[in-house]
């Protein structure tokens, strides 16, 4: 249930930097996926994860 709560109140943040430009390849943007089972914001083009909430 405590992960669950850090989740959700990391939405905002999570959503806010989806778009953006990726800081480690030249052509990635950023998007919501999931990284090792936890929720994350990740390069399209080279899978860096940017944020990483577990």
């Amino acid at each position: 249930m405590h992960s669950k709560t850090r989740q959700n109140t990391s939405e905002p943040v999570l959503a806010a930097l989806v778009g953006d430009d990726c800081s480690w390849c030249a052509s990635g943007a950023l998007a919501r996926e999931e990284f090792k089972g936890d929720a994350a914001v990740v390069c399209n083009e080279c899978g860096t994860p940017t944020v990483r909430v577990w």
